[in-house]
């Protein structure tokens, strides 16, 4: 069975999903008042050796690597689109599919 993760990037911080262990399945953009605020990636675990990067933007740290285990896993891309969904409530914010 496969296993999935949900993963986020904002102004202040990039998640990096370009990794031989992850697939990118999907990607959602949500918007609050118009503004883009995150950027949602949904990808699915290839090799359970991963560890997810993320990297300072608007704010500078050291990248940080941390161990895919730490990061709550779904059965279902079904699953994170639910969470995902439960955002897009109202005119001022919305979920738009990317990918």
């Amino acid at each position: 069975m496969s296993e999935y993760i949900l993963v986020s990037t904002t102004d202040r911080y990039r998640t990096v999903t370009n990794n031989p262990n992850l697939e990118l399945v999907a990607a959602y953009e949500y918007y609050f008042f118009g503004k883009k605020k995150t950027l949602f990636e949904v990808c699915k675990i290839v090799g359970d050796d991963a560890r997810i990067i993320i990297q300072g933007v608007s704010e500078k740290f050291a990248d940080n690597s941390i161990p895919l285990k730490v990061f709550p896993k779904f059965d279902s891309t079904a699953q994170i689109e639910k969470e995902i969904y439960e955002l897009d409530i109202d005119k001022d914010s919305k979920i738009i599919k990317t990918a």
